[in-house]
């Protein structure tokens, strides 16, 4: 048996052993040697292609079943990768989501493939393998460095190296998400506010027993929308009690102020504006005396007295 074929059967046996020691580990990831692995950016929507030296083209993907319609093949649903030959295409094996590793470099391995054409009782397998390329800035591409038997039409072992970034040890992404997150958040403020309440009840209120425990009591939407509403009445009668305005009202003018302390309703009606015009009692006969005795005082014709203030008097 030739080295290469005795490393690819190492490697595809080491796969199939170590896959129900990692079955706790999350798809195509793994932890070796206090290191995270993990090959899901390569998950592709559409197939990556590579060829043979001779020419012979290969569909393959990770992760997931090979996004390319095949022809003439059994489960297309779970080939992970496949050639097309004269009389259908043909499965280099089937999807395997568990990681090995081997000398720092992620393995994975594909099995149960098409039956080989030197015997039906062989059945095409893959080891490709994963190497760390931090030069190589996107998912890279596969390249096949072995096949036994070396002819394209009987071959049914394949060996595959895959140069790319994703295959350098990263960091374990966080299981936990913002909705788990804020759970536990709002969890435990209210375990907080329950334990700080029993204390009040207990130490400050001096309750015992089933009244220990807190009462709650929530608004329901009408009682919140009414509770608003009477926040905003509030505001608006405290700001229009800030409010000065003028107002006119007949003969009389009012100043006044919104609320109890102003002076609304404090018109002057035509009597009082009279009376304001005409001054204290006896205030104009005491000036009909003095303009009698003035003898500057205008006296209008006809016998009529002009007083100060314009008004003739007959």
């Amino acid at each position: 048996m030739s080295r290469g074929r005795a490393l690819l059967l190492g490697c595809i046996a080491l796969g199939v052993l170590s896959g129900a020691v990692m079955a706790d580990e999350e798809p195509c990831t793994t932890h070796a040697d206090g290191q995270y692995f993990d090959l899901n950016p390569l998950k592709s929507s559409k197939d990556y292609v590579f060829k043979a030296p001779s020419g012979q083209e290969y569909n393959i993907n990770v992760c997931r079943a090979v996004a390319t319609e095949t022809w003439a093949v059994d489960k297309p649903e779970v080939i992970a990768g496949f050639t097309r030959h004269d009389h259908g295409d043909f499965s280099i094996g089937s999807v395997n989501t568990t990681l090995t590793v081997v000398d720092g470099h992620p393995i994975l391995t594909f099995t149960d493939g098409s039956a080989c054409l030197s015997s039906n009782d062989l059945h095409a397998s893959t080891a490709v393998r994963f190497v760390c390329d931090t030069s190589v800035f996107g998912s890279g591409s596969p390249q096949l460095i072995a096949q036994l038997p070396l002819a394209d039409e009987s071959a049914c072992s394949f060996f595959i190296e895959w140069r790319t970034h994703v295959a350098c040890p990263t960091h374990e992404k966080s299981s936990w998400s913002f909705t788990a997150i804020a759970a536990t958040i709002v969890g435990i403020i209210f375990m907080l506010y329950i334990v700080c309440s029993l204390f009040h009840n207990y130490f400050v209120l001096q309750l015992r027993g089933f009244d220990l425990i807190p009462q709650y009591s929530f608004f329901s939407f009408s009682d919140t929308i009414e509770f608003f509403r009477s926040c905003v009445d509030r505001i608006k009668s405290r700001s229009s009690s800030d409010t000065w305005h003028y107002g006119n009202g007949g003969m009389g003018n009012s100043w006044g102020r919104s609320g109890g302390g102003g002076y609304d309703g404090l018109a002057a009606s035509h009597e009082e504006g009279a009376s304001m015009l005409g001054g204290p009692p006896g205030f104009l006969d005491e000036m009909d005396d003095e303009e009698e005795d003035d003898p500057e005082t205008p006296r209008a014709a006809g016998g009529g007295e002009m007083d100060r203030s314009g008004v003739i008097r007959l």
